[in-house]
C-alpha cells in the first residue's frame, strides 16, 4: 500500500488552515460586536470573548505546527512532518503536548460559562466571583487545567526505545518518515503481555480532568433546564429572553462537538487497549478540530438574536454612511459643475461684449 496515507495529511492541514482562517473570521465578528455592541446587555461578555480568543490561539497552533493523530493495533500515534521555527524534536513534541492542553482549556471555558449562566439564574450573589480580581481565579482554573494536560501529554506518553522499534515499521510505511527525525509522542497500551502503566497514567489524569469538566456542563445543565422556566419568570422579559438564548447556545456548543468530535477521539484514545489489528489514519477525525471554535461563533451569533439585531445595526450604519457619503460626492460634484458653468458662462459673455465693442469701433 505503501505511503498510501499522504492523501489524508493533505487533508488534514487544509482543515487546519480552514479553520484558523474562519476562525479567525468569525471570532473577529463576535469578539467586535460583543465589545461594541451588546456587553452592556449581559454580564459574561468576557467569558465570550475569552473563549474565542483561547479558540484562535488553538487554531494558531494547527496552522503553525500541523500535528496529526494515526491508530495502529494497540498504539495511538501523535505526531507532525514538520519542524517550523527550526524546533527540534524535543522542543517540537512538548508544542505539541501544549496545544493538546489548549483543547482541555477550552472545555473547562465551556465548563466555566455553564456555572455562570447557572448561578445568573439561581444563585446570583455568586456572580461576585465573577467580578473584578476574582475573575482570575477562572482564568487560573482553565490554565491550571490546560498545563495538567499538557504535561499528562508531553510527560506519560513520550516516545521511548520500545515506541520507536513498535512503530518505527508502521511510520515508514504509511508517511515515508522515519521515527527518529520527525517529532512524536504515543500511546500504547502494552509492551508484551504487561500494560504500560505509564501511558495508563497519562490516561487517567486526562480522563479525570475531562470527567471533571463535562459533569459541571451536565449539572448545571440539567438544573438549568428543570428549574429555569420558574426562576426565569420573575426576570423582564428582556432577561428571560437572553437567558433561554443563552442556554440554547451553550447546550448546542457541548452537545455538537461532544457527539460529533470529543466522543470518537476519546474511542480512539482507549481503543489501543482492544489491541485490535487495523491501520487507520486518525487526523481525519483530528481534522475537526481546528474548526469547531469558528463553529461555535457561529453557533452563538444565530442562537442569540442581539447579535442579529447588531449586525443589522452596523449595516444601516454602514448604509447610511454609505448613503451620506455618496450625497456629499453628488453634491460636491453639482457645485463643481455649477461653478465651473458659470466661469465658462463668465468668459463667454465677456467674449461676446469685446466683440461687440470692437465691431462698433
Amino acid at each position: 500500500m505503501g505511503a498510501a496515507y499522504l492523501p489524508y495529511i493533505q487533508f488534514s492541514i487544509f482543515m487546519g488552515n480552514l479553520g484558523f482562517f474562519s476562525n479567525a473570521f468569525f471570532g473577529f465578528i463576535l469578539v467586535y460586536l460583543t465589545l461594541f455592541y451588546i456587553k452592556r446587555q449581559f454580564g459574561s461578555y468576557y467569558l465570550l470573548v475569552n473563549f474565542q480568543v483561547l479558540g484562535f490561539v488553538f487554531a494558531s497552533f494547527e496552522f503553525l505546527f500541523h500535528t496529526f493523530l494515526h491508530t495502529y493495533n494497540a498504539s495511538l500515534t501523535y505526531f507532525s512532518l514538520s519542524r517550523p521555527l527550526g524546533f527540534s524534536n524535543f522542543t517540537m513534541e512538548w508544542m505539541m503536548g501544549i496545544y493538546t492542553g489548549l483543547y482541555s482549556a477550552t472545555i473547562c471555558m465551556l465548563a466555566i460559562q455553564f456555572m455562570y449562566r447557572y448561578w445568573a439564574i439561581f444563585d446570583t450573589p455568586k456572580l461576585c466571583y465573577f467580578q473584578g480580581w476574582y475573575y482570575f481565579i477562572w482564568v487560573g482554573y482553565y490554565t491550571f487545567f490546560g498545563v495538567l494536560w499538557a504535561f499528562a501529554v508531553g510527560n506519560f506518553f513520550a516516545m521511548d526505545d520500545f515506541g520507536r522499534k513498535y512503530l518505527e515499521d508502521e511510520i515508514l510505511l504509511r508517511y515515508e518518515r522515519n521515527i527518529t527525525e520527525i517529532p512524536v509522542l504515543g500511546l500504547i497500551a502494552y509492551e508484551g503481555d504487561n500494560i504500560r502503566w505509564r501511558n495508563v497514567y497519562g490516561l487517567s489524569l486526562m480522563t479525570l480532568i475531562s470527567t471533571v469538566q463535562y459533569s459541571i456542563i451536565i449539572i448545571c445543565g440539567h438544573q438549568m433546564y428543570s428549574g429555569m422556566r420558574t426562576k426565569i419568570a420573575v426576570l423582564s422579559a428582556q432577561h428571560r429572553r437572553l437567558h433561554r438564548q443563552f442556554f440554547r447556545a451553550l447546550v448546542i456548543q457541548i452537545s455538537a462537538p461532544t457527539i460529533i468530535l470529543f466522543c470518537p477521539v476519546f474511542f480512539m484514545i482507549y481503543a489501543p487497549f482492544a489491541d485490535l489489528e487495523m491501520s487507520f489514519p486518525s487526523c481525519i477525525i483530528q481534522s475537526g478540530f481546528t474548526v469547531y471554535p469558528a463553529l461555535d461563533s457561529v453557533i452563538m451569533m444565530s442562537c442569540v438574536s442581539e447579535y442579529g439585531r447588531a449586525l443589522k445595526s452596523k449595516k444601516n450604519e454602514q448604509f447610511d454612511y454609505f448613503e451620506k457619503k455618496t450625497s456629499e460626492l453628488i453634491v460636491n460634484a453639482k457645485e463643481r459643475y455649477t461653478v465651473k458653468a458659470t466661469k465658462e458662462e463668465s468668459r463667454e459673455t465677456a467674449q461676446t461684449h469685446g466683440k461687440a465693442v470692437t465691431t462698433k469701433l
